[in-house]
Order: C-alpha cells, then structure tokens, then sequence
C-alpha cells in the first residue's frame, strides 16, 4: 500500500529518515528527489536535508559570518541561485558552489545540472562497470568486508581541520564564533567522509573515544551504552529521547559550575560542541520533546553567550546571545527568555551603552513579571540598577536595588540546581557596591563590598575576585591607597585561577587608576606581584606574552587534573 503524505515536505522528511537509515549517501537522496520531482540540483540537495532557503542562508551565515560593512546573506540570494539558468536567476560563482557543497555535505560538481559525456571513454566506462561488480560484492551474505584502511588524504585533511580548531600557531586566541565554524567544517567533512556503511564504523569508534574524552572531566565518563546512544542519535536524529537530551542537559550544567571556578577557557569548546550536537538533532526532535530541545539549545546559546563576554568577545557574545532569545521565545519558555535579556543588558552596559541596558532590562522586567521567579525578578532589577548607576540615574538605580532586594527575601528556597542558584545575597552586594562605585557614593559601595565579601560563596571564584576589585576600588576613592593596593593584590591571585579576560581587563584599569601613587611601596610591590603573574607587562614582556599563550592552550587541561 502507497504511503499517504500530507505535504511534500513530511514526505521528503520520511525520505531523509529512511534513506539515511538505509545508509543512503545525501547525493543518491537529492538524486531520487531531482529525478522524481524533476527540481534542479540545488534545490534537490536543499530538499533534502529539510532546509528553507532562509534555513541555508542562516547556515551560510554562521559559517561564514558577514565582515564589517558586509550584509549577511538572504533567502533571496538562494532563491536566485536556484532559479538559474532561468530568467531570474542569477550565476552561482565557483566559491559559492563550494561553499553550498560544504552546506550539503557533497561535490560542487553536484549542483550543477550540466550534461555527462563520460560514457565516451572506455577505460572510464570500464572502470565504473568494475567499481559497481566489487560493490555488489561487498554487499552479497557471508562476504567479510576487509579492515577499513585510512587514506593518508583523510588524516592530513583531520590534521588541518584539527589544527584550525586550536590555538596552536596563533598569535591571538581564536573567536568563540571562529572555533565554531571550524568545528561545523570538520562535522561536514566527516559527514561527507562517511558515505558507506564500514567507513561510518569506522566513525563510531572515533564518536565513541571523542565523547569519552571530552565528557570524562564532566560526567566521570559515559558508560558503553550511553555512548552508543549518542553515536546512534548522530547517525539517525529521530532517536532523540528524554535520556540523550538528559545527557546534554548535564554536561551543560557541569560547564555553568566549572566556568565559575576555572573561567571560560575551560569549558567554551565543550559547550560549542554540544551547541552543534543540539543544532543537528532538533529538525528531527519528536514533538512532545521539543520545547525542552529547544530550551536547551537556548541555554547553550546563552551560556556560550557568556562565555564570549567574558572573553572580551562582545560581536560574538551578542550574536549568541539573540540567538538564544529568539529560540527561548520559540520555545515558549519565557522564563528562559528573560534570563537572557538580563544578560543583554549586562553585555550592553559593560560596554557603555547604559541606554541600552536600560531598555533590555525593562524588557526582562516585563517577562519576568509574568511568571512567579522571585529570584529572575530580583535578577531583571539587578542588571536595571547597573544601567541606571551607569547613565548616573542615582534615584532609578536605588530603586530597583531596594525591588532587587526584596524579591531575593521571597526567592530564598531554591533548588541547588536551579538556573537562577548563581543570584545570591553576595551577588546583589556585589552589584550594590558597584552600583555606588560609579555614583562616587564611597562609604556605602564601601559598606556593601565588605558585606558581598562576607557572603559570595568561595566557589565563585570570579566573582569573589571582581567583589575585591570594587572594594579596592573604593578604597582608592576614599585614598585609603595601601587597603587598596592589598585587595588588588587579593583579586589578582584569583586571576590566576579563573583567568577571565574582562577580570584581567578591570585589574589593569585599577592599576593605572593608583599610577598617582606607584612610587610608594604597597603599589611597587603590587605591580612586581602582577608581573610576576603574568597578568601586566613588565621587564620581561616576552616571558609574560608566553605565560598568556601557555594559560590559553594549557590551563583547561592543567585544571582538569585538579
């Protein structure tokens, strides 16, 4: 009996499905649909991978972001390409064949509907004819494939993938958004790799290594069967359960904790890849499943986000930010959604456009009015009082510290695994003290530092650090100069153990702040202690730029074995 389908695209979905499943390649699926539908090439492939034309052009854009004064690319850019030779329809250059041919996982030879002559040579005919005999072959009951061997064109082309994913080589660390792409590059390369049954064997065992190793710091490894899941999840997306989205969800969690304490570098390359896994998996995420998919694909976003911003990466840090506010709102989670316009408007108002703060602050407000989270409500009014002390709004900024305080009195039971478990009591002192920092209000951001420090839990290494860094700050202020040399002095030991850039950032903007006194003994010793670690530069600028190269490349695994 004919199956029935209710649209094109639920049968080219039921395509892709069994066909994958079947161990078809994506240009023998695109050559069924070009055949069948009578479609072009391009659009074929387009099919089948189940993308819009607007869905290849965000594809596009996130492997290959728009320069400056650059626009992104648009559905209608596809939409030309795959109209011509028509009379609408504009030439595809080489380079734009390429790069659809790495979005589809084929030969840009594919996506040309050019005519095939190669039957005119012999020897290639023959060839062709022995190449299909020894498949059939290959494939016949109780014939035992041979050992897999690996091209040595495959591992140079590994090595050079794997050389774009690190640092090594470098002058300066590669962007979050940088490493991205690359990572999506090597995917597609092995996707394409992998157009047999044996060599996806072969890609299985790699699945399983990679994500013991990646995952062991994490999770104290996977066991076989929870790595077999996930390779299965990779190889057939429609096997997406409760327990591979579980698996995520940890991994996730066990990043946000270990970035409070050992700082981004140590966890941003994990939480790309689970970015990644999560983008590949959610077109084929069953229904019933997908709000929670889509929550998580929020969340990785936004932690990526943040790990950006606290690497000075602001393009990127906004680029996953909307990105994660757009799929909150998608999955109608509008607690999640909140949460991250509170962290666009710490992201805008550390970059000084208070304004701006104050505008996605009042956004989150609103969500979070919506719902009972008394400790997002008291977070939304937290980042609205740094935007007003920013844009010197004194009476605005008191305010929404007196609302930010009083719904963290009614948030105080919590679930230790909460999203919120970060906004405590030491935060919001934190943020009082900074808050009259900028107001120049020197005995209180005095008072409030002292209390924030008494409160932050030492396991949020960062923020203890940045807490010690206001209270010095303030002591400055109130040219207290050798308090303030000793808690700088504090801030920059623990730099040394989260190595946040915007940490490291505010640490040499306080020093210069003391340049008044550095020819007295508490701020000689201090800069000697900063250059020491490598946090300044000093006498020996070389020593300190290798320290910085050595603390990028070497610090995560240094404190996996902590």
């Amino acid at each position: 009996m004919t199956r029935r389908f209710r649209s094109q695209r639920e049968e080219f979905a039921y395509l892709r499905e069994t066909k994958r499943a079947a161990g078809w390649s994506w240009k023998q699926i695109a050559d069924h649909i070009r055949e069948t539908k009578e479609l072009s090439s391009r659009i074929a492939f387009r099919l089948a991978h189940g993308l819009t034309q607007q869905g290849v052009a965000d594809r596009w854009n996130e492997l290959w972001p728009a320069g400056p004064g650059e626009s992104p690319l648009t559905d209608k850019n596809i939409s030309y390409w795959e109209s011509w030779p028509g009379a609408t329809g504009r030439p595809p250059s080489i380079e734009t064949l390429n790069r659809l041919a790495r979005i589809y996982c084929c030969d840009a030879a594919d996506l040309l509907d050019g005519e095939s002559h190669s039957e005119l040579d012999e020897l290639a005919t023959q060839a062709s004819r022995v190449s299909t005999e020894r498949g059939q072959a290959e494939i016949e009951p109780h014939v035992v494939a041979p050992s897999v061997p690996l091209p040595d064109e495959f591992a140079l082309h590994v090595v050079r993938q794997l050389n774009v994913l690190s640092d090594i080589g470098s002058e300066a660390p590669r962007l979050p958004r940088q490493r991205e792409a690359a990572y999506e590059q090597l995917v597609q390369f092995l996707v394409g790799w992998a157009q047999t049954t044996r060599y996806r064997e072969v890609l299985q065992v790699f699945g399983w290594a990679a994500t013991a190793a990646a995952a062991t710091p994490l999770r104290h490894g996977l066991d076989p069967d929870e790595q077999e899941r996930i390779v299965r999840t990779l190889q057939t997306p429609s096997r997406v359960d409760e327990e591979v989205i579980g698996h995520i969800e940890d991994a996730l969690w066990h990043c946000i904790r270990q970035d409070d304490t050992l700082g981004a570098q140590a966890t941003l390359d994990t939480v790309l890849a689970q970015r990644s896994l999560v983008r590949l998996i959610v077109p084929e995420c069953p229904d019933i499943l997908l709000p929670r998919l889509l929550s998580l694909y929020s969340n990785l976003s936004l932690q990526a986000g943040w790990l950006s911003y606290d690497l000075n990466d602001f393009q990127s840090a906004a680029y996953y930010y909307e990105h994660a506010r757009t799929t909150a709102h998608d999955a109608l989670n509008t607690r999640l959604g909140a949460l991250v316009l509170c962290t666009m408007s710490h992201l805008a108002t550390w970059q000084g456009n208070a304004r701006v703060g104050i505008d996605h602050a009042v956004a989150a407000q609103n969500w979070a009015g919506q719902i009972e989270d008394h400790a997002l409500r008291a977070y939304a009014s937290d980042v609205a009082a740094r935007a007003y002390s920013a844009d010197d709004q004194p009476y605005a900024c008191s305010h929404e510290l007196e609302s930010a305080e009083t719904y963290l009195v009614a948030a105080a039971e919590r679930a230790s695994d909460d999203r919120m478990y970060f906004y405590t009591p030491g935060q919001l002192a934190g943020t009082t003290s900074l808050c009259y920092l900028r107001l120049e209000k020197t005995e209180q951001a005095l008072s409030a530092g002292l209390t924030a420090l008494a409160l932050v839990d030492s396991s949020f290494v960062r923020n203890v650090a940045f807490t010690k860094l206001y209270l010095a700050n303030s002591y400055r202020q109130a040219h207290e100069i050798e308090e303030g040399a000793h808690m700088l002095s504090e801030a920059a030991v623990l730099a040394t153990r989260n190595r946040s850039a915007r940490l490291v950032g505010q640490l040499r903007k306080s020093l210069d702040a003391l340049q008044p006194w550095q020819d007295t003994q508490p701020i000689q010793a201090l800069n000697e202690q900063l250059i020491a670690y490598g946090l300044v530069d000093g006498p020996s600028v070389a020593c300190s730029k290798l320290l910085d190269v050595w603390l990028w490349q070497g610090f995560r695994r240094v404190s996996w074995s902590r």
